[in-house]
């Protein structure tokens, strides 16, 4: 199996056509088939489906391109990091980062890597968890900070759990997720609110693929109440909007609030009993190898949550575990 066979695989995937991805390689379509038909050959086994309409990917080759992208990649970082031994951690590392967490944590993560490493260029890819974890697991972003249910069963990278997958997570945060409302002048002080009060609110909320909607309606179905939703939106910043302007009420995290008014006055109250919690926890694929660059910032990751937590700036969050490296 040669390198080039995985690269023109990776590119006829991603064009969908093997004619399209010969003119974009500048090679001749009977040796661009050639060479897949080598490569199917070699494993044993169909990668690719033809038809009038294009190619996909068989089962076999959706492994083989998950696998193809981390080897190749791992081959750039190789070249990198031998080339620039001993020479201060440079080129570019891709980080996925859910928009809630981007509000506290992409500045200093940004600032501190600038100090620290300042041949480093920082990639921030700012999603929904969901799409996060499909990035990293597919090798398109190197790690990523994702949001998952406290219980989750996951593989972690300190060996405290494990379950098949290619994910490795190390746990980070936990963080409360709050009944947010525009504060009225006749509101009581409470600062607590019962899963039956709350169910009554009208709810602006994200829609039912995004992780901390799925967590937010597991609660109150287990109450045996439902949620009173007036909209599903997936932007932050939207449903921030309708809150601030008292059209809805929302339930997510303290640090999905951020607003540059400071006469923007917004009233949260934790729902009854242990509340509501998310955990936040950095992932990386196994199959994707690591260079320098990238193994410093994510020595970075706890180091940030930390510090974000103790000064006050993560309001609604606890810490899991003090700083620590990645294993």
């Amino acid at each position: 199996m040669e390198l080039r066979q995985l690269r023109y695989f990776i590119r006829i995937v991603e064009l969908g056509s093997v004619s399209r991805a010969a003119k974009d390689l500048y090679i001749a379509q009977p040796a661009l088939s050639a060479q897949i038909t080598k490569l199917e050959e070699e494993l044993g086994v169909k990668v690719l489906t033809r038809s009038v309409r294009g190619v996909t990917t068989t089962k076999a080759g959706e492994s083989l391109y998950l696998h193809a992208q981390a080897v190749l990649r791992q081959i750039d970082r190789l070249r990198h990091d031998v080339v620039n031994i001993g020479t201060k951690p440079a080129g570019p590392v891709s980080i996925g980062v859910p928009t809630s967490a981007a509000n506290v944590l992409a500045g200093p993560l940004i600032s501190t890597v600038q100090d620290r490493y300042p041949d480093i260029q920082l990639r921030i890819v700012e999603s929904l968890s969901g799409h996060l974890q499909e990035l990293v697991t597919n090798g398109r972003i190197e790690m990523s900070l994702l949001f998952e249910a406290p219980s989750d069963n996951h593989k972690f990278i300190n060996g405290d759990k494990t379950q098949p997958s290619h994910l490795r997570w190390m746990p980070l945060l936990e963080e409360q997720l709050f009944l947010l409302s525009k504060l009225q002048e006749n509101d009581a002080n409470s600062t607590t609110i019962s899963f039956e009060k709350a169910s009554k609110v009208g709810l602006v909320l994200p829609g039912q693929a995004n992780l901390t909607r799925q967590l937010i309606d597991d609660a109150f179905n287990a109450q045996g109440y439902k949620l009173n939703i007036v909209a599903e939106i997936d932007s932050l910043s939207t449903i921030q909007s309708i809150v601030e302007s008292g059209y809805a009420s929302t339930i997510l995290s303290k640090s999905a609030m951020v607003s540059k008014n400071k006469d923007t006055s917004i009233r949260a109250r934790s729902i009854e009993g242990r509340g509501l919690k998310r955990r936040l926890s950095l992932c990386i694929s196994d199959i994707v190898g690591y260079g320098t660059a990238a193994e410093c910032v994510a020595a970075l990751i706890p180091e940030l949550v930390n510090s974000c937590i103790l000064s006050g700036n993560w309001s609604g969050a606890t810490s899991i575990h003090g700083p620590r490296e990645l294993v």
